[in-house]
């Protein structure tokens, strides 16, 4: 049965390698064709300076990290009574009025966060246009690294709250 098994593998090897064989025909010659001996021309594309930020984009991120600030601001106003309540429901049982207030107060607490996060998006979009159009992005990377900065800072209250609350 092994002789067979092998012989069979053998005879499938030489079919496969009898595909393989040339009928001794000329082949393509490898010297240098025409096209590759003509000197190859690059063109640069012209230098498009970055158009500076207009001051209607200027207001619109101030009012943008403005609106940031302001719903950080309200993160931090709830934050003591979220923390208040997940602190009286430290140890208590899933079915406890406790722990169900302190997981209301931490929902709000997160969509309070979301409205930190809204901003960010305008200006990510700010942003994608001013690239597209080579305009002035430093004012806008500003404001995102400060909004960025803003959400760091609540998603590490809100992970230590719902630490806390053993979740």
């Amino acid at each position: 049965m092994r002789l067979r098994s092998t012989s069979i593998a053998g005879l499938a090897s030489a079919l496969a390698l009898a595909g393989c064989a040339s009928d001794g025909g000329p082949y393509p010659s490898l010297a240098l064709r025409e096209a590759e001996k003509r000197p190859l021309i690059t063109a640069t594309a012209p230098v498009v300076p970055a158009a500076p930020a207009q001051p209607a984009d200027l207001a619109r991120i101030t009012a943008l990290r403005q609106q940031a600030e302001a719903a950080a601001a309200a993160f931090t106003k709830q934050q003591p009574a979220t923390a208040a309540l997940v602190a009286r429901a430290r140890g208590q049982g899933a079915e406890s009025d406790a722990r169900a207030r302190a997981l209301v107060a931490l929902a709000d607490l997160t969509a309070l966060r979301s409205t930190t996060f809204i901003p960010l998006g305008d200006l990510d979009r700010i942003a994608a246009d001013a690239a597209a159009t080579y305009g002035e992005t430093a004012p806008i990377t500003a404001a995102q690294a400060e909004v960025l900065a803003l959400l760091e800072r609540q998603d590490a209250a809100l992970d230590a709250l719902w630490r806390e609350l053993g979740q």
